[in-house]
């Protein structure tokens, strides 16, 4: 269904208005300096507390104090990442948690009332899907679902079960980007006619693991089929077990672990919510281990409807960190983020072209994406929330349908009607 073109101005305003104004100061100061009753506790479980997991448990107790919140149980499929977790809270924070080898039966805990979610990335959207029927409120990180089933049926979960979540896309809580957003709601730079993003990074064989760390684990050390999570059964394999963002069926690897971040930073600063073409192109064309996504990418996405179009391209190489910038390119001028962040009429002779440049501050008022979180689950206050369920479903479907065409070699379509893809 075509959209109305006005709905990205209306959306853009709206959304800023909400999120980088009113809102961020009433955070700040929602609960410092409040005393909190035992029985007033937020009591936050960690699903999966590995390398991501275990920042975010150390994060949540950080902050924990000033929204009456405490990490008070961890699980894990991994003997190792379990037992590191509840020492790490016990040397930490002074008590033992609660320890947890499956979801369901941390979900099955009536004392657990929020739980963080940093698993791999094909369980994101079943576990979120899991987590909010069982009445938790989540912290969930990227991509929020690989999967256009899981993708819809954890939107649906989630605004049906009216749980507070917030999707682990933390530029959408960055000062800067705040900033550029509120700047971005008066379209500055006109039309959106492009935007480039350039991601490259001298990274050797990411997310492969040595021969070393692959020899340190067992199937007698984890529940693989817990881990497969619907997917089928297969003998326990280390590699895909330590190094799941580089096989298909588990990851899309850059694109899962790296794109989503970007694409949800261009749906924050643009309003758009998803695109409705896709096509892209890469290989493994210099770190030849047992790999199957590619080193290298190209992406091009489609946004809008009409005369209101505009492309998005995303590339990335692991074996050159050369060029790495960020630029929405409008009728008027250019907005450069990331790495450079003002707004100029670089590009444009026309004559309501932008005759000055503006540097983009901080704003002052943001708050950590955890703080947020916390905060928005003591006030239940999903508006609030930095990241919603809906921006991750809009990072989701991107990254879904630039996977589909990487992998099909065709030009990938969603119909958000039907909330469906096709491709040919």
């Amino acid at each position: 269904m075509a959209e109305n073109p006005t709905t990205r101005r209306q959306f853009v305003r709206a959304t800023t208005a909400t999120a980088a104004g009113w809102y961020l100061g009433s955070t700040q100061a929602a609960a410092r300096g409040r005393e909190f009753a035992a029985n007033e506790t937020i009591r936050v479980g960690v699903i999966g507390p590995g390398g991501r997991g275990s920042l975010l448990m150390r994060q949540c107790t950080e902050f924990g104090p000033e929204y009456g919140a405490k990490v008070t149980a961890v699980c894990d499929i991994w003997n190792l990442r379990r037992d590191t977790a509840r020492d790490w809270l016990k040397e930490n924070s002074g008590y033992e948690p609660k320890v947890y080898r499956n979801i369901e039966a941390l979900l099955e805990d009536k004392d657990i009332d929020a739980v963080i979610i940093a698993t791999a990335d094909h369980q994101h959207g079943r576990m979120l899907r899991m987590a909010v029927e069982a009445g938790k409120d989540v912290y969930c990180e990227k991509p929020m679902a690989n999967d256009l089933e899981d993708a819809n049926a954890a939107l649906d979960a989630v605004k049906k079960s009216g749980q507070i979540v917030q999707i682990g896309t933390q530029r959408r809580s960055n000062p800067r980007y705040l900033q550029a957003q509120k700047i971005m709601r008066d379209e500055p730079v006109g039309e959106i006619v492009k935007v480039e993003l350039i991601a490259n990074a001298y990274t050797p064989y990411r997310w492969a693991k040595s021969r070393k760390d692959l020899a340190s684990i067992t199937k007698n050390d984890v529940d693989w089929p817990a881990f497969l999570m619907g997917k089928p059964s297969r003998p326990f394999d280390a590699r895909i077990y330590r190094s799941y963002r580089l096989f298909r069926e588990f990851s899309s690897g850059i694109i899962d672990q790296w794109m989503t971040h970007a694409i949800d930073a261009v749906h924050m600063l643009t309003g758009e919510k998803f695109p409705t073409r896709a096509v892209a192109h890469g290989g493994v064309y210099e770190y030849h281990d047992y790999r199957e996504n590619p080193d290298t990418i190209q992406v091009a996405l489609e946004y809008g409807q009409g005369k209101q179009k505009h492309l998005v391209t995303y590339g990335v190489s692991l074996a050159n960190g050369s060029g790495s910038s960020c630029r929405i390119m409008g009728t008027r001028g250019t907005l450069e983020y990331e790495h450079e962040w003002r707004i100029s009429g670089d590009g444009v002779r026309s004559g309501d072209r932008i005759t000055t440049t503006q540097a983009i501050p901080d704003d002052p008022s943001a708050v950590h994406h955890m703080a947020n979180w916390l905060d928005c689950i003591r006030r239940r206050d999903a508006q609030g929330i930095y990241c919603p369920v809906e921006a991750g479903y809009g990072h989701s479907i991107a990254c879904i349908m630039s996977a589909d065409a990487l992998w099909s070699g065709c030009r990938t379509e969603f119909d958000p009607r039907n909330r469906t893809m096709q491709s040919g």
